[in-house]
């Protein structure tokens, strides 16, 4: 099953390198368990989009609803919840005062709830 992870951490200009991410990047791309991850830009280069009664409202971050936000993602591959959470524990973001957000993807072959 497909997952999707979010690592959510407090919104810092530039994070700058990070080994122990490197590390977990080798580690699962090597296992064949991570399929895809970014890091992101920080909140001041992000836009929420949205439309309401037909107009296009772009508003420009950070937004004060939040002093957290979406550091980077990584789509990953595992058998249960159970693998793809012991992954995540992994994850560097999920240490000290970051967190990892698992995401199960919907399947495929079943068509999205409403």
């Amino acid at each position: 099953m497909r997952y999707l992870m979010l690592v959510v951490e407090p919104d810092v200009p530039d994070r700058g390198p990070d080994a122990d991410i490197e590390d977990w990047v080798r580690r699962h791309d090597g296992d064949g368990s991570r399929v895809l991850g970014e890091r992101l830009r920080p909140a001041a280069d992000v836009r929420r989009v949205q439309v309401r009664d037909g107009r296009t409202v772009v508003t420009d971050g950070p937004f004060t609803e939040t002093k957290d936000v979406i550091g980077g993602f990584d789509v990953i591959e595992a058998p249960d919840l159970e693998s793809a959470l012991a992954i995540a524990a992994e994850h560097p973001g999920s240490w000290g005062g970051g967190t990892v957000e698992v995401h199960p993807f919907w399947p495929t072959e079943s068509p999205a709830r409403t």
